[in-house]
């Protein structure tokens, strides 16, 4: 098993190149048509060969025997990787882009002939960093697995389920394999409906029981690996395919105030009248007499104040 770690150079930063190619096409305007003219004058050319520019990469080569099963698995964090594979003659025998749901890539392959074979390593967009190669022997589960992928890319998607069923069977905690199988079963309804499917109410119930039931299932292996962002995309997605919207936190309710505890009106005990006090024994009433009440000087009215006195004529 061969495992190796390298870094892909940005495509696009290269200090030598731009100032050559400003050059020349500074001396391409200069020149003009005399230019052209002065090609007679030069001497034959020992090279002439016309050709492409390849993006930035890196190769890898590994010896193989024919009927040999291969797994070669690039991935990274830092950018979309691409994946060739070329044989002994270096004709390129396979490639990959993205695979089993994520943007890293996956070649699974049976060797036609024994040889050298060469892994190359590079970048859909050109963009550089780190990644990990890795050639070993495929397992079964990943032969299955290629199989279902394989069907799936060339739109046999009743073999495609098979095969991400029977992948399933060998290894139930891989989630690309139940997202694989739900995108099969969609593509398969998709295709051989008699109507227009515009919305979650036109898709068959057993496709999405089918659907909804992978994607759980699925969302729930990625939140054990510690990816809850793609986990809460799929509930999402499930939520779409039974037709209910997302489900929002509910609102907390404002608390109830307390209703007030009516407080018991204290009877007050009634105002004793000393003079009846006094007489109710006998049952008589006395005299009242009224008094005017004393003003204070300030104008107030109390207990004890004094009467003012009469101003002296």
């Amino acid at each position: 098993m061969n495992f190796m770690k390298g870094i892909v150079p940005n495509a696009i930063s290269h200090p030598v190149t731009r100032p050559v190619i400003r050059g020349l096409l500074a001396a391409a305007v200069l020149s003009g048509v005399a230019g052209i003219a002065h090609r007679a004058a030069l001497a034959q050319a020992l090279l002439q060969q016309a050709g492409t520019l390849a993006p930035m990469e890196d190769t890898y080569t590994f010896s193989g025997e024919s009927g040999d099963t291969m797994t070669i698995e690039l991935k990274s964090d830092d950018f979309d990787p691409v994946l060739l594979l070329k044989g002994p003659d270096e004709a390129v025998l396979t490639s990959n882009d993205d695979y089993g749901g994520t943007l890293n890539s996956t070649i699974v392959i049976e060797l036609p002939e024994s040889g050298e074979y060469s892994a190359i390593a590079s970048s859909f967009s050109g963009q550089g960093g780190d990644y990990q190669i890795e050639v070993r022997p495929a397992s079964e589960y990943e032969v299955v697995f290629s199989r279902a992928y394989d069907f799936s890319v060339s739109e046999d998607y009743d073999d495609a389920i098979e095969g991400y069923t029977a992948a399933i069977e060998l290894n139930d905690s891989d989630p690309g394999a139940y997202l694989g199988r739900a995108e099969a079963t969609v593509n398969r309804a998709y295709i051989s409906s008699d109507i227009d499917i515009e919305g979650p109410a036109d898709w068959p119930d057993d496709v999405v029981e089918s659907v909804v039931a992978d994607y759980l299932k699925a969302a729930d292996l990625l939140e054990q690996e510690g990816q809850a962002g793609p986990a809460e995309s799929l509930r999402e997605q499930a939520q779409y395919f039974t037709g209910e919207s997302p489900q929002a936190q509910p609102e907390e309710a404002p608390e109830e105030e307390a209703p007030e505890e009516e407080m018991p009106e204290e009877e007050m005990p009634e105002e004793e009248d000393p003079v009846n006090e006094i007489n109710d024994s006998e049952g008589e009433v006395p005299e009242v007499i009224e008094a005017p009440i004393p003003v204070e000087p300030d104008g107030g009215t109390g207990d004890g104040a004094e009467p003012l006195p009469e101003a002296a004529e």
